[in-house]
């Protein structure tokens, strides 16, 4: 495969990783857990929603558009996203570890794993020209 078709499937890779991020940390309320947050009256932060629609979509999506175009200024996008994205994945696993949600110590990890790859092959595409 291509390294544009690697980056690609590797910002897939992440958008996965956070829907199964947060379709894990929902899964109790299936078996009776209450995740109400309390003391929060059912006013939410908008604010830390967009945050993370923009992290865990928006990010990807632009990353992935980058490699629509071989543009030296888009390789370089491309580069700074997923160096973004990288650095968030072990400042996010070190806030989130330790869990009282085994599944996240199985996503987490990966998240890492598939950040800073795809940071890697994003550096190295920036500099194959």
């Amino acid at each position: 495969m291509t390294r544009s078709i690697n980056i690609s499937v590797l910002w897939l890779l992440t958008i996965c990783g956070f829907a199964c991020h947060s379709i894990c940390d929902v899964l109790p309320m299936f078996w009776g857990k209450n995740m109400a947050v309390a003391a929060t009256y059912g006013n939410v932060d908008q604010g830390m929603i967009v945050f993370m629609m923009t992290l865990s979509y928006l990010i990807p999506a632009c990353g992935m558009l980058c490699m629509l175009w071989k543009a030296k200024v888009s390789k370089n996008i491309n580069a700074v996203l997923a160096v973004l994205i990288g650095l968030f994945n072990i400042a996010h696993a070190f806030m989130e570890l330790p869990s009282d949600n085994a599944g996240q110590y199985i996503i987490m990890p990966m998240m890492i794993v598939v950040g800073l790859v795809l940071a890697w092959y994003s550096i190295k595409y920036v500099k194959e020209d």
